[in-house]
């Protein structure tokens, strides 16, 4: 199965190198990259011209009018050719399992939803200036732990990789998992799903909601269900500063409940636009 590998960026190279370097040293080698940039900067597509990697990679870019994550994400959904989408933020570094962990899980009728590992200060900045590599805490991951908890790291145990097929596994998620929601930092789908809801929501007015539960939502709407990968498709996050989203999130969220109610799990506007006129 072909994969499309699906990452928006904003203003990050740094982050990008990262990334890239990382999924060059993937176990599961069938795959594509989509940058899916919330920008038109010379800064990426210099370095994109200039960085030798050994995989395709293609690039969705637009003007910057503020936040338009969603609309750059259904541009490299329309960019992209595999018929399995994995999607994950820019500041997300993967394991070497991560691509192969996504493979394995994937089932028709089902949304994969994952998690991270939020770094703190010290351990993102060694990160992001090579003093250590996303694959030193994959090799040593109990070694990381004192480490992790003095940067004051959360969520830390989403860091322990299982083979994801074995019995083991599929134990574990049984008991610790009773709740699979997705994020839209770690979750994959089938293309032709994220196509029968119209891909991402542009018409929400800033990034909570639109990029994760609304789309959750819709999915299931269509009776694709939640299954999780968390503990095989493991990532890192870099921290990094936080505005408060909760005013954001609010609106989003009631914006959001009215669309359920009219149960508009194909988006007005998504890939597509659809009058209301017609």
């Amino acid at each position: 199965m072909f994969v499309s590998l699906i990452i928006p960026t904003y203003k990050d190279v740094e982050a990008l190198e990262l990334i890239l370097d990382a999924l060059k040293l993937q176990s599961c080698k069938d795959f594509e990259v989509v940058i899916a940039e919330d920008d038109d900067s010379e800064e990426v597509k210099n370095f994109l011209a200039e960085y030798k990697a050994e995989y395709t990679i293609k690039h969705f870019s637009h003007e910057d009018k503020g936040w338009r994550k969603a609309k750059a994400l259904n541009g490299a959904i329309e960019l992209a050719k595999g018929e399995y989408l994995i999607f994950f933020d820019g500041d997300c570094l993967p394991y070497s399992t991560f691509v192969q962990a996504h493979v394995l899980l994937s089932e028709k009728n089902r949304v994969l939803c994952g998690r991270r590992v939020n770094t703190g200060d010290a351990l993102s900045k060694q990160l992001r200036d090579k003093e250590i590599r996303v694959q030193d805490i994959e090799n040593n991951f109990f070694g990381f732990w004192g480490r992790f908890k003095k940067d004051g790291a959360r969520h830390i145990e989403q860091g322990l990789y299982l083979f994801p097929q074995s019995f083991f596994y599929r134990g574990l998620i049984r008991v610790l998992d009773k709740k699979k929601r997705l994020v839209g930092c770690n979750f994959s789908a089938f293309k032709e799903d994220m196509i029968k809801i119209n891909g991402f929501d542009t018409s929400y007015p800033s990034g909570d909601v639109a990029d994760d539960v609304d789309v959750e939502w819709r999915l299931n709407a269509i009776g694709v269900e939640n299954k999780s990968c968390k503990y095989a498709a493991n990532l890192i996050h870099l921290n990094h500063s936080r505005k408060d989203r909760r005013e954001a999130h609010r609106k989003n969220f009631e914006l959001m409940l009215k669309k359920q109610k009219k149960n508009e799990y194909f988006c007005k506007e998504g890939m597509t636009k659809i009058n209301d006129a017609s």
